[in-house]
């Protein structure tokens, strides 16, 4: 049987959001200040996630997206994870699809704001994924704290360039740079 362990990666390609931090977004650990992303409405996956300094991420994902699911500690926070297409046209460090995992509220309430119109366009463009504007970012009190929120803005519906389904598949094969303008 072959694990795939010694494939090459490093474990490290992934899209962050930092609300306390500007530039705001992290790509594999750099900083970056993008304008757009192209977003894979079929890869979501809602649950719960854990994350402490020191220590692996820990992600609990419901088997239908959406569907509630007992809170697997008191450390767990509601968290999605999406897999997303950069480029460096946009302001990305690198060319290519990346997870995006998190349990971060102004995350969270960026893409609650814009999911029924992503979902709601996902069905009306089957196959396609919505590339997303970054138009702004808004100030929002959560507890007694305010957290910078991103605004997103679907600018429109693109055919999916080396299509990301939601797991469990292999990780994608690299993207040309020509099949990622958007």
């Amino acid at each position: 049987m072959d694990l795939s362990v010694f494939d090459g990666g490093s474990g490290t390609e992934y899209i962050s959001y930092k609300a306390q931090e500007t530039p705001h977004w992290k790509i594999d650990g750099v900083a970056a200040d993008i304008k757009k992303f192209l977003l894979n409405p079929r890869s979501l996956k809602t649950g719960w996630g854990k994350l402490q300094t020191g220590e692996a991420p820990h992600w609990v994902w419901a088997e239908v997206a959406g569907t509630t699911m007992d809170k697997p500690s008191d450390e767990h926070k509601p968290a999605f994870q999406l897999m997303v297409l950069l480029n460096e046209a946009n302001g990305s460090p690198i060319t290519g699809w990346r997870e995006w995992s998190t349990n971060q509220a102004g995350a969270r309430h960026a893409i609650k704001a814009i999911w029924t119109d992503i979902d709601a366009g996902a069905k009306e463009n089957p196959g396609k994924s919505a590339v997303i504007e970054i138009t702004d970012y808004e100030g929002q009190k959560f507890g007694p704290a305010t957290v910078t929120v991103p605004v997103f803005k679907i600018e429109k519906w693109v055919d999916t360039p080396g299509l990301v389904e939601a797991a469990p598949a292999p990780a994608p094969e690299p993207v040309a740079q020509a099949e990622n303008q958007f």
